[in-house]
C-alpha cells in the first residue's frame, strides 16, 4: 500500500523539480532580447527558397520532374499544346515543356 501512495508523490516531486530547474535557466532572459535573423539572410541559405531559371536544353532537377509541379490544364495558363510526349512544369513564374527524359524543350511564360 505504501508503494502505490510513494510513487504519484515522487512523480509529483520530479515534475516540480524539472518545471523549477527549466524555469531557472530561462530566468532573466527575454525573447524579445534575443536577436533575430533576418528573414532575407534566412532565404538564402536554404536551397529550397531559391528559385533557378532554365533554358531549352537543360535538364529539369528531379524533383521539379514530380506530378505535383505538371500543369494538365494548359490553356488556362495561355501555354500551347504539348507536343506528343511532352508534358507543361510549372516551377515558380516559368513554365517547361519537358520531355519524359527531363530535357526541357521550350520555356514560356504563360500568364
Amino acid at each position: 500500500m505504501k508503494k502505490q501512495k510513494a510513487l504519484p508523490a515522487l512523480l509529483l516531486i520530479a515534475g516540480v523539480l524539472t518545471a523549477s530547474a527549466s524555469f531557472a535557466q530561462h530566468k532573466g532572459k527575454s525573447k524579445a532580447a534575443e536577436p533575430a535573423a533576418p528573414a532575407a539572410a534566412a532565404s538564402a541559405t536554404s536551397p529550397y527558397m531559391q528559385v533557378q531559371e532554365w533554358k531549352k536544353g537543360d535538364r529539369l532537377p528531379t524533383e521539379f520532374r514530380d506530378r505535383q509541379y505538371v500543369i494538365d490544364d494548359w490553356k488556362q495558363y495561355s501555354l500551347p499544346a504539348p507536343r506528343k510526349g511532352t508534358h507543361w512544369v510549372g516551377v515558380g513564374a516559368q513554365y517547361y515543356l519537358v520531355a519524359p527524359n527531363g530535357v526541357i524543350q521550350q520555356v514560356g511564360a504563360g500568364t
